[in-house]
């Protein structure tokens, strides 16, 4: 009696719920504190957009700003209402988590439903004795897939036929929490988690399940209509089911409705990160495996998913620019093919997919153990096909794709699995070169199909009662949640996380030099100048390595091995505004001023709205007593930059030099303003206020 109370706990959907929200709460509590690492840096902190929430409010600016401008919007609101606080962008990341969670939950409900719901599809022992049961295949309708209980059988037949029919629902129940908890709590998933710049991929993949959900909840609703439209009448009426009578009509507003919001989240799924182009394969891979593998019936959904193929291609050109002109129509193949290439990336395709062979299998390894995880890999493309194990691998894929084939009929969940983690990857591990060949982030909604895969094979294929499958799954998901919490503690700061990288790949250069960055950003200044230069030991014409290392270098006074290293980076690339800029401070430090401004002049021309070098500029041109220039200079970098508080004190103080005390006050104000706690404007502002003679100074 007992189990059977916790298994109907078990088996409610609040108590799953409430489950899947608090594995995910615990195993993430440790990561409130993270700072931005790697990408981070790039796209949140030093991301001027995401710092004007209006910009995020017209339309037609989002989709000319960035190509995936929905997850911008989250962090520029993250911005809005917590500046640079992590908290804020952690507790955002760990929500979509928990409803991702849920919607892993709902999802497999109805797939394991429509796929176990036969008598055919064996679970493992059930609780209940044999001796009970009649072989129920010989007492089962295959078409209505319904038990027929003849009227002379025993009284007990019916009950344990019943018995056997809950145990079948409460057994697709566990396996549909146990499949959510795999889903939250695998340790592949912290780099979509705790690592704040990838939600990309953790939002994608909510709106691409709510995509696939309103799919589902359509077609279900559908055949239902369709199924009882089937049966015979009774007594010369036809029955009344549900939702009326049964001859409701199937394209009524409640599956068009669905079908329209199913699209909807598709479309927003591909604006948060284009791996969601892979939703309409997802969507004909429910609709083959759920509901329809005949002929006769795809040929009839061919009015419906052309269209939409077509409709989802012109978005998908428009989203990279076709219609504003970005590609050209007489080069249109061509822009289509370079638009299907990540920037930066000159790899042929097939390079790239003899590459992913291997990414893939190592893939597949980190699902069933995962081990050694890493930040970045950054795994060496192949030379072709023969290179390494890439035809070992290449065969244990088509094997694992072969498993999926040879279950499609026999164990369509095990067949459902492959098939969606081998869609839901294709995008990045296939024929589309990306500057980068691997990275844990890209399994995040591939995983939903291997914990589907896992649950089918615990619950269906192990023979031992269910008792023993809840604890084998709590086991389980035990473990990937501590796996779990122990990653999350190498992502406490930079340099803990970069010493893990360069632990596990020695050899990679830019592992050493984000460990630079990090024990800079620390005071470390020593050990970041050797940190890289073991980068450039490794790659030696890494210019943004000679350019941190110049930056270090003059941090602890070593002005002239500064100086080599920028002009090193500039022979490598002479174009760089950012090289030019460090190297005019490092000149103005010096005391060459003249040079420094030759420098800053220099990055401006190649890049005109640099905030930075304007303000670098007007510093070393006040310091030269020419501060009517200085002012425009610091003025124009405000333009480029209204936020940097910074700058707005650099100009209170050129006004403070020219005399103009009230301007001078107004700048410092805008500066505390924006940042409440900045001690340098505050002071500024006091001076300010007291060579006006103000006595009640409004900042204190």
């Amino acid at each position: 009696m007992g189990k059977t109370n916790i298994f109907n706990k078990l088996t409610s959907p609040w108590i799953a719920l409430l489950l899947i929200a608090f594995v995910a709460l615990a195993i993430y509590s440790n990561i409130y504190g993270t700072p931005f690492l790697f990408d981070g840096i790039l796209q949140i902190e030093d991301k001027g957009e995401i710092r004007d929430l209006n910009i995020f409010l017209k339309p037609r600016a989002i989709l000319s700003l960035t190509p995936r401008p929905v997850v911008d919007l989250t962090f520029a609101l993250n911005y809005k209402f917590g500046k640079l606080n992590t908290f804020g962008y952690h507790l955002v990341n760990i929500t979509i988590h928990i409803i991702n969670g849920f919607l892993a939950y709902f999802l497999s409900l109805i797939i394991f439903k429509r796929l176990l719901n036969s008598p055919d599809q064996r679970f493992g022992r059930l609780n209940c004795r044999k001796s009970e049961v009649q072989n129920p295949r010989s007492q089962a309708d295959p078409k209505l897939r319904t038990y027929n209980i003849a009227s002379e059988t025993s009284g007990v037949v019916p009950d344990a036929f019943q018995s056997a029919i809950d145990n079948r629902q409460a057994s697709i129940c566990l396996m549909s929490l146990f499949t959510a908890l795999i889903f939250v709590a695998h340790p592949v998933q912290t780099q979509a988690v705790t690592y704040t710049v990838q939600r990309y991929a953790s939002m994608a993949a909510m709106f691409y399940f709510l995509s696939i959900l309103c799919y589902l909840r359509g077609r279900v609703f559908q055949k239902s209509v369709g199924d009882r439209e089937k049966r015979p009448e009774v007594g010369g009426q036809r029955e009344k089911g549900s939702h009326g009578i049964v001859g409701e009509n199937p394209f009524s507003f409640k599956p068009l409705a669905l079908y329209s919001l199913c699209f909807l989240f598709g479309i927003v799924a591909f604006l948060c990160k284009e791996s969601a182009a892979t939703l309409i394969g997802a969507i004909l891979l429910v609709e083959y495996m759920l509901f329809d593998r005949t002929w006769q019936g795809w040929k009839r959904k061919l009015l419906w998913f052309v269209p939409a193929v077509a409709f989802m291609a012109i978005f998908i050109l428009y989203v990279y620019g076709l219609f504003r002109g970005e590609i050209q129509f007489e080069r249109l193949l061509e822009g289509i093919s370079g638009m299907l290439r990540a920037p930066q990336t000159t790899t042929s395709r097939w390079i790239y997919l003899c590459t992913q062979f291997n990414a893939v299998a190592i893939y597949i390894g980190l699902l069933f153990l995962p081990v050694g995880q890493n930040l970045d890999y950054m795994y060496p493309l192949k030379a072709g096909f023969f290179d390494g194990f890439t035809p070992l691998t290449f065969l244990f894929l088509l094997l694992i794709v072969g498993v999926g084939v040879w279950n499609i009929i026999k164990r369509p969940a095990i067949a459902f699995g492959i098939f969606w983690f081998f869609i839901t990857l294709s995008v990045e591990s296939s024929v589309f070169p990306i500057k980068d060949t691997l990275f844990e982030h890209r399994l995040y909604l591939p995983m939903f199909g291997f914990a589907l895969v896992i649950s089918y094979v615990v619950f269906c294929l192990l023979p031992i009662k269910r008792l023993w499958c809840v604890v084998l799954s709590i086991l389980i998901v035990v473990s990937l949640g501590t796996a779990t919490y122990l990653r999350n503690l190498v992502y406490q700061d930079g340099i803990t996380l970069w010493h893990d990288v360069v632990t596990k790949s020695p050899e990679n250069f830019r592992a050493h030099y984000n460990l630079g960055i990090a024990l800079q950003a620390h005071g470390s200044l020593e050990e970041a100048i050797k940190s890289y230069s073991k980068a450039l030991s490794i790659r030696p014409g890494y210019v943004r390595a000679h350019d941190n290392l110049g930056v270090a270098l003059t941090q602890v006074g070593r002005i002239d091995d500064a100086v080599r290293n920028f002009s090193e980076a500039l022979r490598i690339r002479p174009q760089d505004p950012l090289v030019h800029c460090n190297l005019g401070l490092a000149l103005m430090q010096k005391g060459d001023f003249q040079g420094a401004v030759g420098h800053f002049s220099e990055a401006l021309r190649i890049k005109p709205a640099y905030a930075k070098v304007h303000s670098n500029l007007g510093v070393t041109l006040a310091q030269q007593g020419n501060l009517k220039d200085a002012i425009l200079h610091f003025k124009e970098a405000i333009k480029i930059e209204p936020y940097n508080v910074k700058i707005h004190s650099n100009l209170g103080q050129a006004f403070m030099l020219q005399g103009d005390f009230s301007k001078a006050a107004k700048y410092y104000a805008e500066a505390i303003r924006i940042k409440p706690d900045y001690e340098e404007a505050r002071q500024g502002l006091n001076r300010a206020l007291n060579f006006k003679g103000s006595k009640n100074p409004p900042y204190r």
